[in-house]
């Protein structure tokens, strides 16, 4: 069932189309300038698995070098935590369009050599997921319009997997293995889109998917990183019951 409040704040944007989907006090549609400085930004993350703080010679202390298995560049921009978890949380839980609007609005662009023929592809919804809108396919659907790229939903989930938040990292790699199908063949590059990246392993196996359907090149575009546990972005915020593990 869901809440008044949630259905309160979904009918507010459709009557006051025009506020700053965050403070909801300035003018609109769009980020006001105060809520655009509030969004936080991580600092040098690795293009292989989106660590951030990597060293000034490239080296990542986390993987290496070796990134996301079957990935070969990774785009992530935002940690999840402070404004950036409430617009997510307000797009997902909430239902609220113009979060999810200004969500795509901060989607980070594609990386340089990303060819014009590429395909946008999302990572399917959970079985089991709640109702509402899923975020991971409209940030897909913008970037591709952004871009003028073809979208397409090309994987499909094959079975109910256990929530990744609670499992260890080896846990998370054998609760998602072979968890995806690709529809047909796929193109040789693929933009591979989803709303948050902790681990790594859903996006690992998607894309392992995508490459034995016929893809030589998958990039993943993440909207936010979630922090792991001793991070000094914020060793507090660790993924909950909301985040989407990727």
């Amino acid at each position: 069932m869901v809440p008044w409040r949630e259905i309160g704040a979904a009918l507010l944007d459709l009557l006051a189309p025009s506020l700053c989907p965050a403070c909801r006090l300035a003018e609109g549609p769009d980020l006001c300038v105060d809520c655009w400085a509030r969004v936080p930004r991580l600092s040098d993350p690795c293009p292989r698995c989106g660590t951030p703080g990597v060293k000034p010679d490239g080296a990542c202390r986390t993987c290496v070098g070796e990134g996301i298995p079957h990935i070969r560049r990774v785009v992530v921009q935002y940690p999840y935590r402070g404004l950036m978890k409430e617009l997510v949380g307000n797009a997902k839980a909430a239902g609220r369009p113009s979060a999810v609007r200004a969500l795509a609005s901060l989607m980070p662009p594609l990386p340089a050599g990303t060819s014009p023929e590429a395909v946008v592809v999302p990572v399917p919804p959970a079985r089991g997921r709640r109702p509402g809108p899923h975020l991971a396919t409209a940030l897909a659907k913008a970037l591709a319009h952004r871009h003028q790229l073809p979208f397409r939903r090309l994987l499909r989930i094959t079975r109910l997997a256990a929530e990744q938040h609670r499992l260890t990292l080896a846990e998370r790699r054998a609760n998602v293995e072979d968890l995806f199908v690709c529809r047909g063949d796929a193109p040789n590059q693929v933009v591979l889109i989803d709303d948050l990246l902790t681990s790594g392993a859903t996006a690992s196996s998607a894309a392992a998917a995508l490459r034995e359907a016929g893809a030589k090149r998958v990039v993943l575009v993440c909207l936010a990183r979630t922090p792991r546990r001793g991070e000094n972005e914020d060793p507090t915020n660790i993924a909950d019951e909301e985040s989407i593990e990727i």
